[in-house]
């Protein structure tokens, strides 16, 4: 599997409270690459749905680890009548 990269999205294993982290088991989308950090490796933001920061604030981006996450499958998307949507393939003509 290749590394993570901005546009995977991943389910976040470990923060800076180890595995009893406030975001630990939450899904993610990958944004950008923050830079490297001494004692984390690589740092990246993410954005989802209830994240809290290190400062306690909840909000919808936070800063992880790579170690800290695991990339996953993208969520099918539905419509909003919550149909799966289906890929159609060109007609024959």
């Amino acid at each position: 599997m290749k590394p993570i990269q901005a546009g995977d999205h991943a389910e976040i294993i470990e923060g800076a409270l180890g595995t009893k982290g406030p975001n630990v088991g939450k899904r993610v989308r990958v944004v950008i690459l923050r830079g490297e950090h001494s004692e984390h490796g690589r740092i990246w933001k993410v954005e989802g749905d209830g994240l809290i920061s290190e400062y306690g604030a909840v909000g919808t981006t936070v800063d992880c680890a790579q170690s800290w996450l695991r990339k996953i499958e993208p969520p099918e998307e539905t419509s909003e009548d919550g149909a799966k949507k289906e890929v159609e393939a060109p007609l024959a003509q």
